[in-house]
């Protein structure tokens, strides 16, 4: 015969704290009303651990925690003493028979059982005719007890039983001394592990409310997904399709209800950190960055291995200036994808707040480094000097109108500032052919735009709007 923490799936050095967690997990599999006899062999087991677990000699500090912990138990307990017995009555009267022998941590299981069957009719009936909960004392008492399991324990239940559980102990109003925010909580953890017991797919998509069979299915493959230990092969593989971050972080933000810690503790908490991140739209993070790169080389790769086809279909030959021609026109769009990225990072790096008045910073070099380069770039090579120096301009422009905004609406407007930038070279272009006077070429100009700009932004303070 198994032992009693055998039987919980504990070794038999575990802590009552742990000897009630698994009970608590295990109720979930075996239900008071559904299997009787397995759940008398269960709470059997449960109390036989627990009773080994406090015959054991503790130190004194533990011996007053636990002392501490059980007055909510020790006091339901006297409570359940004092009604069993037969209360003195008056010799002209005849003795009230004594209640039922009471426990109430087994009434508690009993409790949370019925709860997470989902049935809130039932469970009412069934608090409504239980005779051990006449007396107001006991049932005050025994509210302490539930209230304190149900924030230790968390039990998966709708949120329609957990409002029956509190309101039936009057804990669901402010003077039952219940925490607002602590109680909203606990209604979003119950509910949401509720929600999450796996029972089946469509058991778990109508706790969900998919009403679609593509959510369901996508629901059904997620859930098992987020649960799994974090491993970056397998996490590498789900994100390769674009769509799959996006869609698991939906279900994400539709379940936790932007509360990602209220997930029970079987979900991998990195997985649930790296999805949200890896699906941000405003911002480069590291997850996306990752993803990103992963699709880029894979598109690249594949790019490659398909040139000879695509050349062998349009010239009917495999050559090697063919296949190179259908390789660029393949890469061409992820390339393109590529300098765009590296293009908002450049520009998410130099705009932030932090000053770039510091020597030291590669922030204080890059605008007069680029402008240096360009001009060198200039003397043999003007299309690649202003392709340099261009972005550079821009660069300089957008930290100094992002970090002194103009006091008139007028210039504030985007598209102003680039009409405004666009002019140079239009006023470039008139006074030499118009006027006949030798100017300064366009690199020239882009770099003497950009030079002022980056020395006006070290002269001047901040926007206190700005920081």
């Amino acid at each position: 015969m198994s032992s009693p923490f055998e039987r919980l799936g504990l070794p038999h050095d575990a802590d009552e704290r742990a000897v009630k967690r698994a009970y608590a997990q295990r109720l979930r599999q075996t239900r008071p009303d559904e299997d009787p006899a397995g759940f008398q062999q269960l709470h059997a087991a449960y109390q036989a651990a627990l009773a080994h677990c406090r015959d054991k000699p503790s130190s004194p500090p533990a011996r007053a925690a636990e002392h501490d912990d059980g007055n909510d138990v020790a006091a339901a307990r006297q409570a359940s003493a004092e009604d069993a017995s037969p209360a003195p009555m008056a010799d002209a009267e005849p003795a009230a028979p004594p209640l039922p022998a009471f426990d109430p941590d087994h009434f508690i299981e009993q409790a949370f059982a019925l709860a997470e069957a989902g049935d809130a009719a039932n469970l009412q009936q069934w608090l409504e005719t239980r005779p051990e909960l006449w007396s107001l004392q006991r049932k005050w008492q025994l509210g302490r007890l539930l209230l304190r399991q149900l924030h230790e324990w968390q039990p998966p239940m709708p949120p329609r039983c957990l409002q029956i559980l509190l309101g039936f102990f009057d804990l669901d109003h402010v003077l039952a001394g219940h925490d607002p925010l602590a109680r909203l909580q606990l209604e979003r953890r119950t509910r949401l592990a509720w929600q999450l017991q796996h029972v089946d797919r469509d058991t778990l998509a109508d706790r969900l409310e998919l009403d679609t069979a593509t959510r369901r299915r996508r629901a059904g493959w997620i859930v098992p997904q987020l649960m799994r230990p974090f491993r970056w092969a397998r996490v590498l593989w789900v994100g390769l399709p674009p769509a799959n971050a996006r869609q698991i972080t939906e279900l994400i933000d539709n379940l936790a209800e932007g509360h990602p810690e209220d997930f029970p503790a079987n979900f991998d908490r990195r997985q649930l950190a790296f999805w949200p991140a890896a699906a941000e739209r405003q911002y480069f993070t590291r997850p996306r960055l990752i993803l990103s790169g992963l699709r880029c080389a894979t598109w690249l790769l594949l790019a490659a291995l398909l040139a000879p086809l695509l050349s062998r279909l349009v010239t009917g030959e495999v050559t090697t200036g063919s296949s190179l021609v259908a390789a660029a026109i393949l890469m061409t769009p992820t390339i393109a994808w590529m300098l765009w990225t590296a293009w908002l990072l450049l520009l998410e790096w130099y705009l932030r707040p932090a000053s770039i008045a510091q020597p030291r910073s590669p922030r204080f070099w890059l605008v007069p480094a680029a402008c240096a380069a360009s001009l060198l770039l200039d003397l043999g090579w003007r299309a690649g000097a202003g392709l340099l120096v261009l972005p550079i301009m821009w660069l300089a422009a957008r930290r100094y109108w992002y970090r002194h905004p103009a006091r008139s609406s007028f210039m504030q407007s985007g598209l102003t500032r680039v009409l405004s930038i666009l002019a140079l070279p239009v006023l470039h272009v008139v006074l030499n052919n118009k006027l006949g006077i030798k100017l300064m070429s366009f690199s020239e100009v882009f770099a003497l735009v950009a030079l002022i700009a980056w020395l006006a932004e070290l002269r001047r303070k901040p926007s206190p709007r700005t920081g």
